[in-house]
């Protein structure tokens, strides 16, 4: 069912990124309600017109340790998104944007523990599929800077760590994104026609 269901977005995104043109890249910083630790990664924007846009990022979240009464367990966790963005405010400088797209998140737990005089180590990865919803704003300050900001929620099923000291963990969650972007390549008019 997940499969189908990415299967078919990307059936339907794909042609679009064929008439879009890769304008903006940057640094982004985030923190997420589940993960309780700032993530940072890369942020893209592809332009397909004026109002649509697509927008790939990464992160990676720093560790989240736990003390048990047996020693440490660490959770990593890493986000990539493949977000659509339609402005639905363009006043000036600023650019109000509804978004929706797909979340893959990955975990890993890793335990490292001393249970009855006897060293217990154990790893775990767990990666699953969400859905994005949220909106944001970006400040066009400058002819090559935008600052941004983002407030979405992820809805996720669980992940589950059997005998960890969490035996599920949920991936919906709030979460905050920031970051700055560049222009690298200057908004081409699809709309114009070259005569030969």
């Amino acid at each position: 069912m997940k499969k189908n269901l990415l299967y078919t977005l990307l059936a339907l995104l794909l042609p679009l990124a064929g008439f879009s043109q890769f304008t903006h890249i940057g640094p982004s910083a985030a923190y997420a309600t589940r993960v309780k630790e700032p993530g940072f990664g890369v942020y893209g924007i592809f332009r397909v017109n004026d109002e649509i846009k697509l927008i790939p990022n990464v992160l990676y979240f720093l560790p989240h340790v736990e003390n048990t009464e047996y020693g440490t367990i660490d959770y990593d966790w890493w986000m990539g998104n493949l977000d659509g963005n339609y402005v639905i405010l363009n006043q000036g400088m600023i650019e109000g944007y509804g978004l929706m797209g797909l979340n893959l998140a990955g975990i890993r737990g890793k335990r490292d523990e001393l249970i009855m005089g006897q060293p217990y180590k154990d790893k775990r990865r767990i990666q699953k599929l969400g859905l994005n919803i949220g909106a944001g704003i970006r400040l066009g300050i400058g002819e090559r800077i935008t600052p941004f900001g983002e407030l979405r929620y992820t809805l996720g099923s669980k992940a589950y760590f059997p005998d960890y000291s969490v035996d599920e963990v949920s991936l919906s969650q709030f979460s905050i994104y920031a970051g700055v972007l560049i222009r690298i390549a200057e908004d081409k008019d699809r709309s114009a026609t070259e005569e030969y």
